[in-house]
């Protein structure tokens, strides 16, 4: 509950953030990236280092850090890239994130944070919802990841302030760190259980807003001190590359 809490103010302190970027100077004006969802078996997808994803495409991703929200958590995010890829199985959809992080923080406490990612989605697939927070009846649906736990929350929200759990906690994820990089795995049936969870069941040829977050505990990062995406990237569902079995 308490991570949830937190999310939801590093969340929110992004009210307003294309705005708020702009008047800051921010310069990621880049196209989105565009993920390829590859086609793959569970198994080996659901293992962090697992060989199999190096046949997977991957996309670099711009992340920088958020418009700041609280006068007193302030400072400029390490993370400056993640990368980013995606496959599918036939009833599972994997999202693989990598990033540098010099050292793995997994413990809270008292000026202790620990590192986290987190995946959003437009919970209706529609790049007219505002990709921090939605809003107006248009949710968002987050997956984030804590490596105090090293596992995943299921999370909706309508708007500022309203982000809680889905009832239905079926997303599931795994982090390693090896040689200064992380690399978490999140995946979930691509059948969703309810109406706060974001269709995966998607036509060829479809594309999925998605954006990211990565919080460095090290450098204190929490809350809406954090390096984020500023616009919806895309997970493309066009491209049908098949990857082995790998392991």
């Amino acid at each position: 509950m308490k991570s949830m809490r937190r999310f939801c103010l590093a969340m929110a302190t992004v009210a307003g953030v294309s705005l708020a970027g702009a008047a800051l100077g921010e310069t990621q004006d880049s196209a989105p990236a565009t993920i390829v969802v590859a086609q793959g078996k569970t198994g080996a997808l659901a293992n962090p280092a697992g060989t199999v994803w190096k046949s997977v495409p991957q996309a670099r991703v711009a992340v920088t850090t958020a418009p700041p929200g609280h006068p007193s958590i302030v400072g400029v995010a390490t993370t400056t890239e993640l990368k980013a890829q995606a496959a599918k199985s036939k009833n599972e959809l994997f999202i693989r994130l990598q990033w540098k992080n010099p050292s793995k923080d997994q413990r809270r406490g008292i000026g202790q944070f620990a590192d986290a990612v987190a995946v959003e989605f437009a919970a209706d697939g529609s790049a007219e919802t505002l990709p921090y927070m939605g809003g107006d009846g248009r949710r968002v649906n987050i997956w984030y990841w804590n490596a105090s736990n090293n596992a995943a929350e299921n999370l909706v929200a309508n708007g500022f302030g309203t982000l809680t759990h889905v009832p239905v906690q079926d997303v599931k994820a795994s982090g390693k760190y090896a040689h200064g990089i992380w690399t978490v795995v999140f995946h979930r049936a691509v059948k969703p259980q309810g109406d706060d969870n974001v269709t995966l069941q998607v036509k060829p040829g479809t594309n999925l807003p998605v954006a990211f977050a990565v919080w460095n505990g090290a450098n204190k990062e929490r809350d809406g001190f954090k390096a984020v995406t500023l616009q919806w990237q895309q997970l493309a569902f066009g491209e049908r590359t098949q990857i082995g079995a790998g392991r």
